[in-house]
Parts: structure tokens; C-alpha cells; sequence
């Protein structure tokens, strides 16, 4: 339960999310990471007599948000983040690109998917994922969404083809796609976001905005600032800017971008 927004716009694939999750029927927290990067490297094919050591032919990250089952979601977002630390490919028989890495992804969802609908959560198991990446032999960010339906039938689609096009996940998506305009911006979405977050009628809906964008290669994720009578630098529930943070840690810090999404998009 959510409302997450995946948009296309002057050629730039950005994700936005609320932060709440949901337990059981009615109780929530504003605790999640929706919007989040998945690093993945392709591996070549093993050296008979030397399995140590093995050369990185692609790394890179992928960007992905997701609604539904919190119990789903998170198991399928903690597996691929294992199995996709060690992805191989064979020359000559397979290429290097989006098609193949989101079928591998697509087959763990499906597995993982398939076992959280069939214990007694039933279709309240259900989870959908927005999840992409630059190809690495096309050169272009491509984007899919991954569904169950109320038969536990699971499918893949590729969406934001094309410039100004938007996919919304969640609870909130009809109040979202009601209250957008009709060519909107970077802001509208960010703002039509926020609507959704302060809403009363829209229980499920709630916590601080998350937001990331692909840049080359990379999926990078900001922290949403905040100013009022503190300053507050959020991560999902997470304030690093509180005393929590800022006080005795002499040594690391937060390094994480920040943006304030309702006056601008990026750095």
C-alpha cells in the first residue's frame, strides 16, 4: 500500500514515493525504503582451474520502487539484491543486456511471489515492482513493471517508451492520476506526491517523500530537505541531520545528496 510514481520526461527516468508501510489490516509505519539502487556486476565465465578470480565484464545500478505486500516486497528486494551480485553471461551464446538481466529478476519475483500468495496472506501477498536500468548494449534507460494479479498470475511490461509518459503503483494511484494535470511537469508529480501524503482519506498513504533519478549508469537516490524551524534532512523515516546523527560522530558523516523536490528536481 502506497502511491509510487515512475515518470519520463526530457529523456530522464525519475521514481518518487511515499514511505509508509503497512501491517496487517489497519496499522502502519512511515519506516520504509521504497525508492532505492540495486547495484549488479556481470561476471565472464569462469577459468577451468580458477574459480577465484573473475573478471568484471558490466557493473552498474538499477533503480527500483515497489508497492503492495510489505512481506513481499521486502523479501523480494532482499533476494535480488544477493543474486544480483554475481550474474555471469557466456560469449557467443548470450549478450549483455536489459532483456536478460530483467528475465533473471523477473523469474526471482515470480518464485518468491508466487510462495508469499499461496500461505494465508492470499492476494493481500501481493506486490508490484518498478525496476530498470541503462542497457548496456542499447544505451538507453529502460524501465518494466512487475504484477500479480488476484490469481497469482504474474507478467512483465515494459513501460516509459517514450518521453512525458508516467506508471503509478498503489492505493494512491487513482487519487494521483484524478489530480494531475494534463501535461504535467518534474513539480507536479512531486507535488500530486505530497497531496497524496497529507491527505486524510488516503490512510495507507503517509511519511516523507523519497526520490531518485538515473544518471548514466547510476540510480542515484537523494535525501528530501526540509526547512522549517530546524532544518531536517530526510531519508524515509530517517533525519540526518537530527542530534542522532550530527553528535559524536566525529569521524562519518552523511555523504547522501539532497534536494528540496517541491522547488527542484536533481543537483
Amino acid at each position: 500500500m502506497t502511491l509510487c510514481i515512475a515518470w519520463k520526461s526530457q529523456g530522464v527516468v525519475r521514481f518518487a514515493s511515499d514511505s509508509r508501510l503497512t501491517f496487517g489490516n489497519s496499522s502502519y509505519a512511515d519506516v520504509g525504503i521504497k525508492v532505492l539502487s540495486v547495484p549488479y556486476q556481470i561476471l565472464s565465465p569462469a577459468i577451468a582451474d580458477d574459480f577465484t578470480h573473475r573478471d568484471v565484464d558490466f557493473k552498474g545500478e538499477l533503480g527500483m520502487c515497489f508497492a503492495g505486500s510489505t512481506t513481499n516486497s521486502l523479501t523480494i528486494k532482499e533476494s535480488m539484491v544477493e543474486v544480483l551480485k554475481y550474474l555471469q553471461y557466456v560469449p557467443g551464446y548470450s549478450d549483455i543486456n536489459m532483456d536478460g538481466i530483467i528475465e533473471f529478476i523477473f523469474t526471482t519475483y515470480k518464485l518468491i511471489s508466487q510462495r508469499v500468495c499461496e500461505t494465508d496472506m492470499g492476494s493481500n501477498g501481493r506486490a508490484d515492482i518498478i525496476i530498470g536500468g541503462l542497457c548496456p548494449k542499447m544505451k538507453v534507460v529502460r524501465v518494466f513493471r512487475l504484477s500479480t494479479d488476484s490469481n497469482n498470475h504474474h507478467s512483465k511490461v515494459e513501460i516509459l517508451t517514450r518521453d512525458n509518459s508516467h506508471c503509478l503503483l498503489g492505493t494512491g494511484a487513482d487519487f494521483a492520476e484524478n489530480n494531475l494535470p494534463r501535461n504535467p511537469s518534474d513539480l507536479d508529480y512531486q507535488n500530486i506526491l505530497k497531496s497524496a501524503i497529507d491527505d486524510k482519506n488516503l490512510a495507507s498513504v503517509g511519511g516523507n517523500v523519497q526520490y531518485g533519478e538515473f544518471r548514466g549508469n547510476q540510480f542515484v537516490v537523494f535525501g528530501v530537505l526540509e526547512v522549517g524551524n530546524e532544518v531536517h534532512y530526510w531519508r524515509g523515516a530517517l533525519d540526518l541531520n537530527s542530534e542522532d546523527f550530527t553528535t559524536g560522530h566525529t569521524i562519518i558523516t552523511p555523504g547522501i545528496p539532497f534536494i528540496e523536490p517541491f522547488s527542484t528536481i536533481g543537483i
